[in-house]
């Protein structure tokens, strides 16, 4: 009776083992679905598509959002930055580019290519400003709330 029972405990094992491999061989052979590779839009990009910054001064009350857009050259984004930057250091309304260094230093820099500030890391998740020593500036991806 034991030896039965053990078979058959055995024997629905095996199939329900072969089932489950039945099912995911005829799984694996179905044709692919047909998918329409267009992209489309209904509207262009807008700043919230875009990756957003918060430019901060010392105590955090003084504040402004830059906006780093792809423009195909490695390392190297154009960059919009909104009107508050001004109060925080005037020379950031001409910021146009933006800058991934090698030694791992963010750089603003000009339409000329001369850099206006330059951001290193920081001790928490912002990067703080080094260049220049007059300026004290954080930049960081917290506390930017779009919607």
């Amino acid at each position: 009776m034991k030896l039965s029972l053990t078979a058959g405990i055995g024997f629905v094992s095996f199939i329900a083992v072969a089932a489950l491999f039945a099912d995911f061989v005829s799984f694996t052979a179905s044709q692919p679905v047909n998918v329409d590779p267009t992209t489309t839009a209904s509207t262009g990009l807008t700043e919230f598509d875009a990756p957003t910054f918060l430019i901060s001064g010392p105590g955090g009350g003084a504040k402004c959002k830059a906006f780093p857009q792809e423009n195909g050259l490695p390392g190297h984004d154009a960059l919009r930055v909104n009107r508050d930057c001004v109060a925080l250091y005037p020379p950031l309304a001409n910021a146009t580019e933006w800058r991934n260094n090698q030694d791992g230093t963010i750089a603003f820099a000009d339409q000329t290519g001369k850099t206006i500030v330059e951001f290193s890391r920081g001790d928490g998740r912002a990067y703080v400003s080094v260049a220049p020593r007059a300026v004290l500036l954080s930049l960081s991806a917290t506390g930017v709330n779009l919607l």
